[in-house]
């Protein structure tokens, strides 16, 4: 059965790879990004009929509830949310000591509250089997840290996996599944050149969609109402 997805932060790299797959999947897809590439437009355009794309800043309470109000009027069931959209600073991988703190509530009002918008937006979309997928980072696993530097991005990780945690607990009931996952370290533009050359520690675009959409529909059938992990589904420490 085709399936309803709603997509925040596919204009390029992996949100943009997510929608590839759903769109050969025959899905209905809800694009969203808060500025509407060359690329997605020209793949809405020559797919009418499954893509219906929004600009929607998941920074704006005001963008967010204008991008789910334009949802409902289509459609009123979501079977997979992504929330893929966030913003990371080459700026921030300093120490403490050269570390500009007045950035860091833009990352956490964007990479932790960004997800939560758009989750209360379509609260009344969510049904018995939905999954929400929430792209999180290694970087957030408290359990698991090493880094010295990056202060800002960290933290914002964090507590998405946090607000992603608590979001569960009030959805059980519901029986939605919720699962925050590690794309790896990939091969885009929020990765970095040294991605693009280190190819034995990263990953392509489009081999972390393939793996996040599998893990996705197998969402429904997991044990935990939450899961962390990376895109290979080796569990992640909280």
């Amino acid at each position: 059965m085709n399936k309803t997805v709603f997509i925040s932060g596919c204009g390029r790299g992996l949100g943009f790879c997510v929608l590839q797959r759903h769109l050969s999947m025959g899905d209905r897809i809800f694009a969203q990004d808060y500025r509407i590439t060359d690329e997605l437009q020209t793949l809405a355009d020559a797919h009418p009929e499954q893509i219906t794309v929004t600009a929607c800043d998941i920074g704006s309470t005001e963008s967010v509830e204008a991008a789910c109000k334009a949802f409902f009027k289509q459609a009123n069931q979501i079977d997979l949310l992504y929330n893929i959209a966030g913003i990371y600073r080459f700026e921030d991988k300093v120490p403490l000591r050269e570390t500009n703190m007045d950035t860091f509530l833009d990352m956490y009002n964007i990479n932790a509250v960004g997800a939560l918008r758009v989750c209360k937006g379509l609260w009344d979309a969510f049904h018995p089997g939905s999954v929400i997928i929430n792209i999180s980072s290694e970087a957030g696993s408290v359990g698991a840290s090493e880094r010295k530097q990056e202060y800002a991005y960290c933290m914002s990780k964090a507590a998405m996996n946090m607000g992603a945690k608590i979001l569960s607990n009030e959805l059980a009931e519901r029986q939605v599944k919720v699962v925050n996952l590690h794309p790896g370290w990939m091969r885009t533009v929020m990765g970095g050149a040294l991605a693009a050359q280190m190819t034995d520690l990263s990953v392509s675009p489009e081999k972390s969609a393939e793996d996040i959409v599998a893990i996705a529909l197998d969402a429904p059938n997991f044990p935990d109402n939450i899961t962390y992990m990376e895109h290979t589904r080796k569990p992640l420490p909280w």
